[in-house]
């Protein structure tokens, strides 16, 4: 990633197969590691510099026995990664309506109805943003 950032993305861990999260792993720990030899700490520093790797995940589909948080966890003491977690709150009727009301261009009043299916079926913000269009 020497000049330009690299991110890989992984969407909805909570179904990933055991394999796959510890690929991540172990990609994720080993990545500045396997290169390393005869270069000074600073130049390993610099070269991964432009990695980033986003994963998600519900909160409400793991437990804490689950590979997926053991990897989490892992990585974090690891002391090799750098882990942030953003929690996302599922989103509320009035934040679709909103969001349909920004797209769509119409009062709240109109697509009040529309973001009515939220209670029916349980909303994804990124179907949500995908339908908008963003």
């Amino acid at each position: 990633s020497v000049g330009r950032p690299v991110l890989f993305t992984f969407d909805d861990l909570h179904w990933s197969q055991p394999f796959i999260i510890e690929v991540i792993k172990e990609f994720a720990v080993n990545y500045a590691h396997d290169t390393s030899l005869g270069k000074s700490e600073d130049s390993i520093k610099n070269k991964h510099q432009g990695l980033l790797i986003a994963g998600t995940y519900r909160s409400n589909e793991v437990k804490e026995e689950d590979d997926l948080i053991r990897s989490i966890n892992f990585m974090k003491d690891s002391g090799k990664v750098n882990v942030t977690s953003l929690n996302v709150a599922e989103l509320t009727k009035a934040d679709i309506t909103q969001l349909i009301s920004a797209k769509l261009c119409l009062p709240w009043r109109y697509t009040q109805e529309l973001a009515g299916f939220r209670e029916k079926q349980e909303a994804i913000p990124s179907l949500l943003l995908n339908f908008s269009g963003r």
